[in-house]
Order: C-alpha cells, then structure tokens, then sequence
C-alpha cells in the first residue's frame, strides 16, 4: 500500500509509534491529562482501540476477543470500585518511556484492601 508517496512493499515490518499517536494535539485535547470522560461521547470508531486492531472483525484484522476482554475489564473496574477499598501508598508511578512494554517504576501497590461495608 501506498501512505504519504512511500510505497510499503510486501512483507515490509512498521512500528506504529503509539505515544505520539496519543500526544498529537491535532487529535487529542490536553492528551496529557487522564480524562476518561473525553471517550464517552459518541460510537467508537472501529480504529479507535489500537491494541486489539483495527477494522471490522470479519474482514480486517482485529482481535476476536475484544469483546470478552472489555466485558472483563468492565467486571474487573467495577469490584475496584464498588465492592472493596484500599489505600495506595506512595510509591513510584513515573513511566520510562525507554522500556516496552511500559509500566510505572513501583507496579501499581495497594494496600490496605478490605470489603466494602
């Protein structure tokens, strides 16, 4: 395929730089700032969840599972949120955009963790 005048030959490898992609500010509002509610408007466009492809699940590649994955992470958020508490102490969460994957220096340490009363 074609993308700007280069032509990709067959079999040609890309990286797709994610972080630029979510920090260009000709897409994204203040993208630094954690902002979920920035994606409840709307339907999602169907190249808008990179980790599990793009496109329609039937001619394109994208990820059979995401549904299930997203149902899990629904199931999973609402126990964090509903059904127990914690503490969080402090600890490292600065991310080394250096290593890939990426995760905050210390994990994500909770502390503390009991049934909601």
């Amino acid at each position: 395929f074609q993308w700007r005048g280069y032509t990709f030959p067959q079999g040609r490898r890309v990286i797709l730089d994610l972080y630029a992609t979510n920090h260009d500010l000709r897409l994204w509002r203040d993208p630094a700032t954690f902002n979920p509610a920035r994606f409840s408007q709307g339907d999602p466009s169907p190249f808008g969840f990179i980790p599990q492809g793009g496109g329609d699940y039937e001619v394109s590649h994208r990820c059979p599972g995401e549904l299930i994955t997203i149902a899990l992470m629904k199931v999973a958020l609402l126990f964090f949120t509903n059904e127990i508490r914690y503490s969080v102490p402090p600890q490292d969460l600065g991310i080394s955009l250096a290593r890939i994957p990426t995760l905050p220096a210390s994990g994500f340490i909770i502390g503390n963790v009991r049934k909601k009363s």
